[in-house]
């Protein structure tokens, strides 16, 4: 073999050698020395699947704490404008499955304002006690990490550092719902500072007679639909809705307990109205301080302290109104 040849071969096994090391080197960069992050990504861009997880997990953590404002706040993260329908689809879509976290999801639901004898159907099924998950914040980091194979071109795997989770121990035990009153605007911040409330003590499996919602209308208040709603801006009342298990109107007797401890009669607070009068209630009276609960043989949350008094002007003798819904639930 002529000097020539040896020195041909003698170059193709360099630039081999060559070719090897820099595919190692490079391989060596991409996977340990410098590896794909991806930081600070927001709740909105995980994947459906993770949203919804994520979802019922605010679920969840409402159960256990009732806290609605931290609630509406967690769900703001997914900047979903109609988070609350996905909300109460997911309520639907895991009672379908007979999954327990269908009940929180009534329940979140429900507090958010959205309501339908299905809903209160589904939030008032038992469910097991929840176990108060962290929930993911917006800080969260998602690191890619590549898969190695041989090949030039990495596979990225998205791992999230801190993975949602909302399935419950296997162990589940039973426990009643604590439906939480949906106060409009917020309670008791935004209400006048003699208004108090107290939740009916009822056992596991009572029906009870529980106030769902309250609205307060301040004097001139243009939130929350207050100037289309009976009594207009000069309305000084109170008007009793009461609803049945399904969500239909039912009928029960207004206990109002008055100063000097007597039971307020028909002179004091008028009769219950047909469901034809224009207010859509059961009855409605003018505003003062008395507690008033529903009769009828069941157990009832009590409400009193609703006096004409203005939160924004800080005014007594205002124009203001007091709207509440009751509903006959189980505990």
């Amino acid at each position: 073999m002529s000097n020539l040849q040896i020195a041909g071969i003698i170059l193709v096994l360099l630039i081999a050698c060559g070719v090897v090391a820099g595919i190692a080197f490079g391989l060596w960069l991409g996977w340990i020395a410098f590896p794909v992050q991806v930081s600070n990504v927001d709740i909105a861009d995980l994947k459906p699947e993770q949203q919804e997880e994520f979802i019922v997990l605010v679920a969840e953590t409402f159960a256990v704490d009732q806290d609605l404002d931290h609630a509406q706040t967690r769900l703001k993260q997914l900047k979903d404008q109609k988070v609350n329908e996905r909300v109460v689809a997911l309520a639907k879509k895991y009672a379908a499955q007979n999954d327990p976290a269908s009940v929180w999801l009534a329940a979140l639901a429900e507090a958010l304002g959205i309501t339908s004898p299905e809903l209160a159907a589904i939030a008032r099924t038992a469910t097991p006690t929840p176990t108060n998950t962290p929930l993911p914040t917006s800080t969260s980091t998602i690191t890619l990490t590549p898969t190695r194979t041989p090949t030039l071109t990495p596979t990225a795997t998205i791992t999230p550092t801190r993975t949602p989770t909302r399935r419950p121990t296997a162990t589940r035990t039973p426990a009643p719902v604590v439906i939480a009153t949906n106060w409009i605007p917020s309670y008791p911040t935004e209400w006048p500072g003699g208004v108090y409330f107290n939740a009916a003590n009822v056992a596991p499996g009572q029906k009870y007679w529980h106030l769902i919602k309250a609205l307060y209308c301040d004097d001139s208040d243009k939130r929350n639909d207050c100037p289309n709603l009976p009594g207009g801006d000069t309305g000084t009342g109170i008007y009793v809705t009461l609803l049945a298990e399904n969500g239909a109107r039912t009928s029960a007797p207004l206990i109002v307990t008055k100063d000097n401890g007597n039971v307020a009669t028909v002179d004091d607070i008028g009769p219950e109205k047909s469901p034809t009068d224009m207010c859509n209630c059961n009855y409605s009276y003018l505003a003062n301080q008395w507690p008033l609960q529903i009769g009828g043989g069941q157990p009832s949350d009590k409400i009193g302290g609703m006096g004409l008094f203005s939160v924004q002007q800080q005014r007594k003798q205002s124009h203001t109104r007091y709207f509440l819904t009751f509903q006959l639930v189980t505990r």
